[in-house]
C-alpha cells in the first residue's frame, strides 16, 4: 500500500475502533489507545473461495480483510497486539471447506474465522468449528440455517451477511409497493440448494404482496439453460422475473437471454445479482434489474466513503458488497478482541471470550450502523438498488434495521 493510504487508512481505523465501544478496566487491556499487548499476535483465520465458481466473490473478501487488518495494525493494533490473517483457499468445494476448517483450527490455532464464501460451504464446516468452540463469522452466507434455528449446533456462529429470508422479501414488498404487477415467475437452476431455498422464500414474499405466481421454473445452466424457463414466463404472462440462485455468472446469463427471448417485464434477484460481475456480463441488458443488498457504495457517510477511497487507493478497484462484508467482519472481531480478555497463552479461553465480546458489539460500519440479533443475525439497513446497465447500481431505497 502506497504511503498516503496507509496514513489514510489510520485514520479510517481510529474512527471504526472508536466507535465499537471498550469497557474501561485498563488492568484487562481493554480500554482505547491501550498498549498493554504490545508484542503480541491475535491470529484469525479466513476460509474464502479463491478458485472455482466462489472466485468471483473470494478475492474481492481477502481484499477486504486484509484492508481491514492493514488499517488496525497501522494504528496501533488491538490495545498494542497486531492481528495476523491465515487465508484458506476452499475451491469452492464444501468437503474441503471442511478440511481447511480444521486445518486453521488446529494447525493455525485461529481465534476466530470468517467464511466460508458459500452457505454450502458453511453446512459442512461450521460445524467443526462450533464443535471446537471457536467462533465463526459468517461474511457471504445468506442462506437459511447459518445462525438461529440451525440443523445443529451453532451457537458459536455470527453473520454479518444479510439473510435471503430478510433481503428478498423486503425487495418484493417494495417492488411490489411500486408497481402494478399481478403475475410473476420464479426461476432457479438445478442442483443450486441455495436457489432452491431462496426461490421458496420468494414465491413466499409475491403470494404475501397479492402477486400471483405462475410457476417455480427449474433450468439446468450448462444444457438448456434459462431460456426454456423464460420462454414459459413469458407464456404465463408474467410481468416479472425473479431469478434465485448463488451464481453470478448464471445470473448475468439468464438476464441477457430473457431480453434476448423477448421478455419485456421486470428482473429480480436474490444475493447473487448483488456480484458487480453481473452487470458487467449482462452489459444493458441488466439494466433496472432489482435486488436487496447489505452494501451500496453510494451510502456517503463518513465511515462507508473512508472504507471505498482506501480500498480504491489500495487496490486500484472499487470495492463491492463482498469485500465491504468481510471488511466489516474483521473490524467486528478486532472489536471483539479489544473488549475480550485475551490470554495470548490459553487458544481455547482466548476463543470463548471473543465470542463472548462479539455478541455486543455495535459498530458504524460500511455495511451502516450495525449490531447482532439475540441469534447472532444481522441487525444493519437494506440497500433496495437496481442495475444501471453499466456495471454499476442506483439506490432505490435505504430500509432502517428492524
Amino acid at each position: 500500500m502506497k504511503p498516503c493510504a496507509v496514513a489514510f487508512a489510520s485514520l479510517v481505523a481510529a474512527l471504526a475502533l472508536a466507535a465499537c465501544g471498550s469497557s474501561d478496566d485498563d488492568d484487562a487491556g481493554t480500554s482505547a489507545g491501550s498498549t498493554a499487548w504490545e508484542g503480541e499476535k491475535i491470529a484469525v483465520g479466513s476460509l474464502y473461495s479463491t478458485t472455482g465458481p466462489g472466485a468471483a466473490f473470494g478475492p474481492q473478501q481477502v481484499d477486504g480483510a486484509e484492508l481491514a487488518i492493514e488499517e488496525i495494525n497501522e494504528s496501533g493494533g488491538v490495545n498494542g497486539a497486531e492481528i495476523e490473517l491465515a487465508q484458506r483457499d476452499d475451491a469452492s468445494d464444501p468437503k474441503r471447506s471442511a478440511q481447511e476448517m480444521t486445518a486453521l483450527i488446529e494447525d493455525e490455532e485461529v481465534v476466530a474465522v470468517l467464511g466460508p464464501t458459500f452457505s454450502n460451504s458453511a453446512a459442512e464446516a461450521d460445524p467443526i468449528a462450533n464443535h471446537a468452540g471457536t467462533p465463526v463469522l459468517a461474511v457471504s452466507n445468506t442462506g437459511p440455517g447459518i445462525v438461529g434455528d440451525c440443523p445443529y449446533p451453532c451457537e458459536l456462529v455470527f453473520r454479518d451477511s444479510l439473510g435471503e429470508a430478510e433481503a428478498i422479501p423486503a425487495n418484493i414488498e417494495l417492488y411490489a409497493a411500486g408497481s402494478k404487477a399481478k403475475r410473476a415467475t420464479v426461476i432457479h437452476p438445478l442442483d443450486d440448494p441455495f436457489g432452491e431455498t431462496s426461490a421458496a422464500t420468494a414465491v413466499d414474499a409475491f403470494e404475501e404482496q397479492g402477486i400471483d405466481v405462475t410457476g417455480t421454473e427449474v433450468f439446468a445452466p450448462l444444457e438448456a439453460g434459462p431460456q426454456p424457463a423464460i420462454e414459459q414466463a413469458i407464456e404465463a404472462r408474467a410481468d416479472a422475473i425473479f431469478l434465485a440462485g448463488s451464481s453470478g455468472e448464471v445470473a448475468a446469463k439468464a438476464i441477457k437471454i430473457a431480453r434476448e427471448t423477448g421478455f419485456k417485464g421486470d428482473l429480480l434477484g436474490g444475493n447473487a445479482f448483488n456480484s458487480p460481475i453481473v452487470g458487467e456480463q449482462a452489459g444493458s441488458a441488466s439494466r433496472g434489474a432489482q435486488s436487496a443488498a447489505a452494501w451500496i457504495a453510494e451510502n456517503d457517510s463518513m465511515v462507508n466513503t473512508s472504507f471505498t477511497g482506501a480500498y480504491e487507493e489500495a487496490y486500484g478497484a472499487e470495492p463491492d458488497q463482498f469485500a465491504a462484508q468481510s471488511y466489516t467482519g474483521l473490524k467486528l472481531l478486532a472489536a471483539a478482541a479489544e473488549d475480550a480478555d485475551l490470554t495470548f497463552d490459553d487458544v481455547d479461553a482466548d476463543r470463548a471470550a471473543i465470542a463472548e465480546a462479539l455478541a455486543g458489539v455495535e459498530l458504524e460500519s460500511p455495511l451502516g450502523s450495525f449490531r447482532f440479533t439475540q441469534d447472532h443475525d444481522v441487525l444493519q439497513p437494506i440497500w433496495v438498488v437496481r442495475m444501471d446497465g453499466e456495471g454499476g447500481y442506483d439506490l432505490v431505497e435505504e430500509i432502517p434495521p428492524g
